[in-house]
């Protein structure tokens, strides 16, 4: 059975808004993803290693910092911010249609008045989906050449402090910096699979619970129906401090009174792959475009894969950076993202990259 943090990231990934994370509340260790934080992805979290905009005293670095660290300068107003970028809505996957029925848009009210259902079809064999009820906001880092370099200065010290000092069994590869993000106060998630297509989902909600409405509780639950071995899953956010979830009752006080935007929806990243032997370093932009590689051009090395980023990524270490997510306004249709044991779609690319280009 496919996890459903790895079914999630996969079908939302290609919206275009960065690496969806299927438990985006903050950590009870080390609080809410921030900006320029290093870390990995698995279970469908973050996990945090530390931050390079704070010192290595910083209560935030609390596990430590690799050896020879450095913050992290940036140009002044590096970091964007975005309020209420995206509206409360409902995102779906690709595939799943509204139903419409005698007019009424897929949406019937049971006799009670109580609860909403909207009906949909799915043609694909898995989805996912996403119940916003209030605004997301954004918060993302411009200065991609600057992160460049760094990050090819300092991505073997992070691996040697994640694996010799904190003994985590991952790749240099997991690494990845964290430049930018979506958060939201309140948030519900489903994801679902079945053996066969054309599947049909009824999602319940509470009265006013979809997009569009106000008031009512976010609670929310998904049938999956006229398809071979249905799986389902769901929960909503923010998580208790004891790990459960909240009550209805405390649900409908969350959405009137719970202004704290630290559910981190999405990120966007930036992550790094070396090879062995001396070359000029290639800048790639994940989940951004163009969808089609452009032929080969002869009279550079490897230039024909890829755009450079600003010009001004020196990288005398020989690493290959890609930025997965960075533009959430555009975005590679034909990428996916994956969890644990599959691939993540930007490691596809710098593969490719360093299996075919020539050194210069």
């Amino acid at each position: 059975m496919v996890a459903p943090w790895t079914i999630y990231a996969e079908r939302l990934f290609p919206l275009g808004y960065g690496y969806p994370l299927w438990c985006p509340g903050p950590s009870l260790e080390f609080g809410e993803v921030q900006i320029g934080d290093v870390g990995y992805r698995a279970f469908g979290h973050f996990h945090f290693l530390f931050n390079c905009f704070h010192p290595a005293d910083h209560p935030k670095n609390v596990r430590g910092v690799p050896d020879s660290f450095e913050t992290l300068e940036i140009p002044p107003g590096s970091i964007q911010e975005f309020p209420n970028e995206l509206s409360p809505t409902l995102l779906k996957s690709e595939g799943i249609q509204s139903l419409v029925t005698d007019g009424q848009g897929g949406v019937s009210v049971s006799n009670t008045g109580a609860e909403i259902g909207a009906r949909y079809k799915c043609t694909e064999h898995s989805g996912a989906m996403l119940l916003l009820k209030k605004p997301s906001h954004r918060r993302y880092l411009s200065c991609g050449g600057t992160v460049a370099r760094y990050m090819s200065k300092h991505l073997k010290g992070w691996y040697a402090f994640a694996t010799d000092r904190l003994g985590i069994d991952i790749e240099m590869s997991d690494l990845i910096f964290v430049s930018g993000h979506f958060k939201t106060p309140l948030w519900a998630e489903a994801a679902f699979s079945s053996k066969t297509t054309n599947s049909e989902l009824l999602l319940r909600a509470g009265l006013n619970n979809l997009p569009g409405c106000s008031g009512g509780s976010l609670s929310a639950s998904l049938v999956l129906s006229n398809c071979e071995s249905p799986v389902v899953f769901h929960h909503r956010g923010p998580i208790g401090s004891d790990g459960s979830q909240s009550t209805n009752e405390d649900w409908d006080l969350s959405i009137s009174e719970r202004a704290t935007a630290d559910q981190c929806i999405f990120i966007n990243y930036y992550k790094m792959k070396f090879r062995v032997a001396p070359f000029r370093p290639k800048v790639l932009r994940g989940a951004a475009g163009p969808h089609d590689l452009p032929p080969p051009d002869d009279t550079t090395s490897s230039s024909c894969l890829i755009e450079r980023d600003s010009g001004d990524t020196d990288n005398t270490d020989g690493g290959d950076l890609s930025i997965g997510g960075d533009d959430p306004l555009m975005h590679n249709a034909n990428c996916l993202a994956y969890e644990e044991g599959m691939v993540d779609p930007v490691d596809a690319v710098l593969d490719y990259v360093l299996a075919v280009c020539l050194v210069a």
